[in-house]
């Protein structure tokens, strides 16, 4: 009879205590017990989303949703969008104007990251102002004061790189030894890269070479390159006017004979400019993210572009 109770009470406990389990578990943590998810990245740009998915992997989520074909320079975000940015833990911005949306909208200060101050006294100042559109239907847009795809000099890329990891590890300090490591890692990367554009470059000069659209002033300053610009966009076709633009720079530089498109041209424009006297090649410019690789590799096809051109 004992042993009865003793085993009905130890049942009892055991269903009191599998019920308050049950009660605990559905009932709502206070929000200081609540298990807390990855911080959140928000980049204005693929290279900034890139080098922090890189430095951060793996304890943070890199928030960049910039739909494909979009210019992440002019794109605009819906109110929704801009409410996620603005809740993110660190919000890097590209700097020398970038992202126009970001000078109409408030961004929390202690969260953003200008990652090109480092090197704010060398950005390159535009003297002319040039208003186009990139697709029909599309809203106009204006090439003015800053040129501000400054990844595109490797060198400078590297220092934007440094700027993230440094944001990184004030705002995580448990990691900065994971951080400098995988910066480490990456400047190795930059580095590697930066010597192969300059000597891939070295070929190409003294010769002019006329690019499609003016986002390569850093480019050409790094890698001592002439590259007067053009408003031609891959997917449009060459009109007699685009003909005629281009026989005028080639009064004043008719030493040149390569011509830069940002993505992949008409197969029409290509054979224009060949009839012209102008080998066609892409330099992506890799401000969204590429259909396939990462910044690394087109980094890379864009030397590899540059070796055939010069052989």
């Amino acid at each position: 009879m004992h042993k009865s109770v003793c085993r009905s009470a130890l049942i009892s406990s055991s269903f009191l205590l599998l019920l308050l389990s049950c009660e605990e578990g559905l009932r709502e943590k206070p929000a200081g017990e609540k298990a807390r998810e990855d911080p959140v990245i928000a980049a204005v740009n693929y290279p900034l989303a890139y080098f922090a998915k890189r430095l951060a992997d793996g304890f943070a989520t890199v928030l960049f949703d910039i739909p494909a074909g979009q210019d992440p320079a002019f794109w605009e975000p819906s109110d929704q969008q801009v409410t996620s940015i603005q809740k993110a833990d660190l919000i890097l911005l590209n700097g020398a104007n970038y992202a126009k949306w970001t000078a109409t909208r408030t961004l929390p200060y202690e969260a953003t990251v200008v990652t090109s101050s480092s090197f704010e006294n060398q950005l390159i100042r535009l003297k002319d102002s040039i208003s186009h559109k990139h697709k029909k239907g599309s809203e106009s847009h204006s090439h003015e004061g800053l040129a501000f795809t400054t990844w595109l000099d490797l060198k400078q890329a590297s220092a934007q790189a440094s700027a993230v990891a440094l944001a990184l590890t004030e705002q995580f300090p448990k990691h900065k030894t994971t951080l400098m490591n995988r910066l480490q890692d990456l400047q190795k990367d930059l580095k590697a890269l930066d010597i192969a554009m300059k000597a891939a470059a070295s070929k190409l000069r003294p010769a002019t070479v006329i690019t499609s659209h003016p986002v390569y002033h850093y480019w050409s300053r790094a890698y001592d390159l002439v590259t007067p610009s053009l408003l031609w966009e891959p997917g449009n076709e060459i009109t007699p006017q685009d003909m005629a633009a281009l026989a005028n720079i080639r009064k004043t530089h008719p030493d040149a004979r390569l011509f830069i498109w940002e993505s992949t041209p008409l197969g029409r424009n290509v054979e224009l400019l060949k009839e012209a006297g102008l080998i066609s090649i892409v330099i992506s410019p890799c401000a969204n993210q590429p259909a396939e690789g990462d910044f690394l590799s087109v980094m890379r096809n864009n030397i590899a572009a540059l070796e055939a051109s010069g052989n």
